[in-house]
């Protein structure tokens, strides 16, 4: 089954197809009563220590780690995608600095789609073509975006860099120290893939159309645009940026939950427990205040967490990788608005393998409804 448990409940439906299974996945399995995650089989504690995102991202889409001369190949793949058209960022200068940094960055990539190699190929081969290219120029194109901002230009990539060095490195013009570049790649491992969420759903109904894979992946990122899928962590770290300590983190979370307060960051539809992906970030995001002068801001997070846990979390809510994903990003310099940026570099990983997971064989997605209005309106 697609993004659960091993042993489905019984087929309802209901708005948000909600408990409706829609298939089979080798892909990854998500247990939210255990609070586990495993990529093909793999825990992502696992890969966070001992993995790169290249590595991860071969694995999400191949379904097995790869060989030292695998890995070497897929690298080498991805950086040579790391210049997209021209085009793109040209359009780029048309768009309004005011714009949602993901916005830009999605119209970038529409453009960017229109110079791809065989664009009206849609061929099994042909589809598994495009991942690599996906990956590499929506990074370029993603940093290019936040540093529109500041009305900044793009910066050159380097191909001596990885994958996650490279996109700080064109989003800031600075190669940040190798604690950061690694804390920002567990972030990106964790969040490389999460079964079939709102954004991967819509993906996967753009690719069982006949469409290519670069279709599927824009209609993610339309997805993911909005403010209950991908901005949950801009708002977490905005409520958190508002505390000065963890005195007032406590008091004041005491009186919002005493007032039946959402907390942005916290309570997942899946998870019924305390999120993995929390677990796999909290030492980094921790490490990376410390080093930047910000412990206050995670003395805020711990108080806010086990005042918000101690309450609710009998009721099944707990932090989420929400929560914490900000922690790292502002301090490397990232601005607040474009926190969703990089999940959505991550986990188009996840929305990629499952399309081409779905396309030998998947018919086109055309769900139907329940009618029920009148029947005789004569």
């Amino acid at each position: 089954m697609i993004g659960g448990s091993r042993s489905p409940s019984p087929q309802t439906y209901a708005r948000g197809l909600e408990n409706l299974v829609a298939g089979d996945t080798l892909i990854s399995d998500i247990d939210g009563r255990t609070g586990r995650l495993l990529y093909r089989g793999y825990p992502i504690a696992d890969l966070v220590e001992r993995s790169t995102f290249e590595a991860v991202s071969y694995l999400i889409l191949q379904g097995e780690i790869p060989t030292a001369a695998q890995l070497e190949d897929w690298e080498n793949e991805l950086r040579r995608w790391r210049r997209p058209p021209r085009a793109a960022f040209d359009a780029l200068e048309r768009v309004p600095r005011r714009a949602h940094p993901l916005a830009q960055y999605r119209t970038m990539l529409t453009v960017a789609a229109c110079h791809t190699p065989e664009p009206e190929n849609t061929t099994l081969d042909a589809q598994w073509r495009r991942p690599a290219r996906i990956l590499s120029w929506t990074a370029a194109l993603a940093a290019a975006a936040i540093r529109h901002l500041d009305g900044l230009g793009p910066v050159e990539p380097s191909d001596d860099l990885g994958f996650a060095a490279n996109f700080l490195y064109q989003t800031l013009g600075v190669i940040p120290p190798e604690d950061e570049i690694r804390a920002f790649e567990a972030s990106l491992i964790v969040q490389a893939e999460h079964g079939l969420h709102a954004a991967a759903f819509a993906a996967l109904v753009v690719i069982s159309t006949g469409a290519d894979l670069g279709s599927a992946v824009l209609a993610g990122m339309g997805a993911l645009s909005g403010a209950r899928h991908g901005g949950a962590s801009q708002l977490a770290y905005e409520m958190m940026a508002g505390l000065r300590d963890a005195d007032q983190a406590r008091t004041w979370a005491r009186a919002a939950l005493g007032r039946g307060h959402r907390f942005p960051g916290f309570g997942h539809r899946v998870y019924r427990c305390p999120d993995p992906r929390v677990k796999a970030l909290e030492g980094h995001a921790e490490a990376v205040l410390k080093n930047h002068g910000m412990e206050h801001r995670w003395q805020v997070y711990t108080a806010l967490r086990d005042e918000v846990e101690t309450v609710l979390g009998p009721k099944g809510i707990y932090a989420n990788v929400d929560s914490i994903t900000g922690l790292l990003y502002r301090p490397m310099g990232l601005p607040v608005s474009a926190f969703p940026i990089p999940f959505c570099l991550a986990i188009q990983t996840g929305w990629m393998a499952h399309c081409l997971e779905y396309l030998p064989d998947g018919p086109m997605i055309e769900p139907g409804a329940v009618y029920v209005g009148s029947t005789d309106n004569s």
